[in-house]
């Protein structure tokens, strides 16, 4: 029970008291009149009771202007008490908040904003510092001191003394203080009020908070300045948090180049280029698929290259100084398909002079890739299954069987799931051939590949010379959607090597749906080609980076990886 509630409730036993006494006392006058008393004792009765309601109200009133007294400071007392206990709640949410995200812009400009909004303050800005103490980064609420010279000026003072002297400012009369009552920003921006709180972590000092009140006559408090405190504490947490998850990224990008290495060197595959992320998981489920004997069911859209990771996994296996046999079933006509894939014997139909083994069993002690096997027709589905289930293969026009031993790999660019559900492929056959399967991710989805993709290209078509590549060549493949995948690279890069002048590949070689995409790019007459080429990736990234709330969002956006984002920052000097 609060104070204030005992009162009253003693408050109110008083006055039932006293109404109960003075209800008895008029009872007494009202028998006297009734009894004929005197006209004396009435009196007096009467008297009595004015005497007793009058020093009861007065004491009364006394208790009660005491008992409101007390009530508006206990108010005031609890909304105190609630504003600061709803700062701790920022402080704490807060501190959950910075701790859980990573991306040093994000983190930054919920602080800012935070902080801001919780003081009061017209404008406020972070500074992260480099090793050096210089300003490396500013994030700003309602102010942009790059741009606010006059804000700067003030600012960059106040946020150098504290940085130097490692201890918060706080200045509540600013046109007072010396140091800054005749510098020019404190009359035109009307400020009034300055705090600034530096953001230290062991020894090293990491950057500021400062914040500012204009044309105001309230200063920032002492719990105003506790609070920033408090407040800058979490965000350092914060960043420690960042700058370790930098640091581990940077490990594990060198870890991931290690774990490649070791898996290249192990999984022989020198044909399929790339350093992925993407391309590592297909690599590392192959390597682990070649040492068995299971089907496998490549999936992928055309132009991935899913007959290089048959071929790689056959070339691991047990298998490998056997037979690799390719078939395209989407590429011979359906009425040719069934005697090129099963073989046939002499006579068996018009015009078979002579018996010829099929593809199954040329790949007899070897591996059969079927690509686009949603192509076969039922009939043939069929009897693909049955020689799967019996490893016996019978030609065309032959009553005797023969064994086979072959491994089945497949490939398709349909969803042969939704084929089974409409009945056009058989579901025995789909469980037969899907043990497991291996979904080839499209050049879209893996445009950290490009660049090596392309030199590993042109070394192939261009018959020992050597070509330069323009950086706005690269960074135009690279944000193009590429439909055809691979293939179609492969075709664009054979194009740009035919039209190169002087061994120079640049985006004028381009066929026009990729060179057209370069819509935005300034380049300026007075610099140098390759400056201004340089500039253009640069000032690209720089744009994307700015305008995502992330670098995981800004990498999704590129197309790109955050590792081969964080490799191209270091390069441009972002």
């Amino acid at each position: 029970m609060l104070p204030g509630d005992t009162t009253r409730e003693k408050l109110s036993k008083k006055f039932g008291d006293f109404v109960s006494e003075i209800s008895g006392d008029f009872m007494n006058v009202m028998q006297s009149i009734k009894s004929g008393e005197s006209k004396e004792i009435t009196t007096k009765l009467v008297e009595s009771i004015f005497k007793k309601t009058l020093n009861f109200s007065r004491n009364f009133n006394d208790e009660i202007e005491e008992y409101l007294e007390g009530s508006e400071k206990l108010r005031e007392k609890i909304e105190y008490l609630t504003e600061e206990n709803r700062k701790l709640e920022v402080l704490y949410l807060s501190g959950i908040q910075f701790l859980s995200d990573i991306e040093l812009k994000v983190l930054m400009q919920k602080a800012v904003e935070t902080v801001v909004k919780e003081l009061k303050a017209d404008e406020g800005f972070i500074i992260i510092t480099d090793e050096n103490a210089e300003i490396d980064s500013i994030f700003a609420k309602n102010i942009d001191p790059e741009v606010d010279t006059t804000a700067k000026d003030l600012s960059t003072s106040v946020i150098k003394n504290s940085l130097e002297n490692l201890k918060p400012v706080s200045l509540n009369d600013i046109k007072s203080e010396q140091e800054f009552s005749k510098r020019n920003s404190v009359v035109s921006l009307g400020l009034s009020a300055v705090i600034c709180v530096p953001l230290i972590s062991g020894s090293l000092v990491l950057g500021a908070v400062y914040l500012d009140r204009r044309n105001k006559q309230n200063p920032f408090s002492d719990n105003d300045l506790k609070f920033l405190i408090s407040f800058a504490k979490q965000i350092v947490k914060g960043l420690e948090i960042t700058m370790e998850i930098s640091s581990l990224e940077q490990k594990l990008v060198k870890k991931s180049g290690d774990r490649f290495n070791t898996l290249r060197s192990e999984f022989k595959c020198d044909d399929i280029v790339g350093e992925s992320k993407e391309i590592f998981s297909v690599l590392n489920l192959a390597s682990k698929l070649a040492k068995s004997e299971i089907p496998v069911l490549l999936l992928g859209e055309n132009g991935t290259g899913k007959e290089l990771i048959a071929r790689a996994i056959h070339n691991n296996s047990t298998r490998s100084n056997g037979p690799f046999v390719a078939l395209n079933c989407a590429a011979i006509p359906e009425e040719l398909l069934e005697s090129e894939l099963f073989g046939y014997e002499e006579g068996a139909f018009t015009g078979a002079k002579n018996s010829k083994p099929g593809k199954i069993e040329t790949a007899d002690g070897g591996t059969l890739f079927l690509d686009e096997i949603g192509d076969l027709s039922l009939t043939l589905q069929a009897k693909l299954l049955r020689v799967l289930q019996t490893k016996e293969l019978e030609r065309l026009g032959s009553t005797s069987s023969r064994k086979i031993d072959m491994r089945i790999i497949s490939a398709t660019n349909q969803n042969l799931a939704e084929m089974v559900k409409q009945k056009k492929f058989r579901e025995d056959l789909y469980y037969r051939i899907k043990v497991m399967d291996i979904t080839i991710p499209p050049l879209r989805k893996r445009k950290d590949d490009i660049e090596s993709l392309v030199e590993f290209m042109i070394e192939k078509y261009s018959d020992g010379e050597q070509y330069e590549i323009s950086p706005k060549f690269t960074a135009l493949l690279e944000a193009y959607d590429w439909p055809g995948n691979i293939r179609e690279l492969e075709n664009v890069v054979q194009r740009s090597i035919a039209l190169a002048k002087n061994n120079y590949i640049d985006h004028n070689d381009l066929p026009d749906e990729i060179s057209e995409i370069e819509t935005f790019v300034d380049v300026s007459e007075n610099k140098t080609l390759e400056e201004a080429e340089k500039e253009f990736r640069r000032s690209y990234l720089k744009k994307v980076i700015n305008q995502s709330a992330s670098k995981a969002e800004a990498a999704e956006k590129l197309g790109i990886n955050r590792s081969h984002l964080h490799k191209l920052i270091a390069q441009l000097d972002i």
